[in-house]
């Protein structure tokens, strides 16, 4: 059975793609699902962590910013996995297109900002161009990213995805200590509300049927 391929895009840099791309990886190769990431964005930021500070069950790899190459490198990496994630860049380069053509579902980070916001609605527009080119429904959410819980500017955020009606998660990613500390340390947040984030995030991704399910010896031990 062919992996569920998971694109992460959005035509801004500094999102939170990348934070999002290592929480979920990191977290269901810990549940025991068989987890691949492809990095499409130039700068490698995925790859150089999993080489350089990863701490975690084994996540296959592959660095491939090159447009012509990155539907074979999903297509490869596709037969041994559950999963494919797919990191790309920050802008609406022609890879981050064909990354979310290959896709099954598309999640679009957004940051409490207007740019963001305006972004978000962008990236969902490719997204559409995207399924329209590969005659098939490609669904996407934008995932409020980087939220300070409880001040007023991330609540506006939220409430001026909603006024633009774009589909949202109702999980976020918070702007917490833990999600930093991940990318200098390797390790995954395993507990406190970051793992709690990513946790619900999960939850509902697998609701709407975006990710495998936990696999039958994690459901044991849990």
């Amino acid at each position: 059975m062919a992996a569920t391929v998971l694109t992460v895009a959005s035509t801004k840099g500094g999102a939170g793609k990348t934070t999002i791309v290592m929480a979920l990886a990191g977290t269901l190769a810990a549940e025991g699902l068989r987890v691949a990431v492809v990095d499409a964005d130039p700068n490698r930021a995925y790859a150089s962590w999993a080489e350089q500070a990863y701490e975690g069950p084994a996540i296959a790899v592959r660095a491939e910013a090159d447009e012509a190459r990155l539907a074979t490198a999903i297509d490869e990496l596709s037969p041994q996995s559950d999963l494919v994630l797919v990191d790309t860049a920050g802008f609406g380069n022609r890879a981050a297109l064909l990354a979310m053509a290959a896709a099954d579902a598309v999640l679009v980070p957004c940051t409490p900002s207007r740019a963001d916001v305006e972004q978000a609605a962008k990236t969902l527009e490719l997204v559409d161009s995207a399924a329209r080119a590969a005659r098939r429904a490609i669904p996407a959410r934008v995932v409020p990213s980087r939220l300070k819980q409880a001040t007023a500017v991330s609540r506006h955020a939220v409430a001026e995805l909603d006024a633009a009606a774009l589909p949202r998660t109702a999980a976020g990613i918070g702007d917490r200590v833990a999600f930093a500390e991940m990318t200098f340390s390797g390790r995954v947040p395993s507990g406190g509300d970051a793992a709690q984030e990513v946790a619900e995030l999960v939850a509902e991704l697998r609701k709407l049927g975006w990710l495998p399910p936990k696999p039958k010896a994690a459901r044991a031990r849990a």
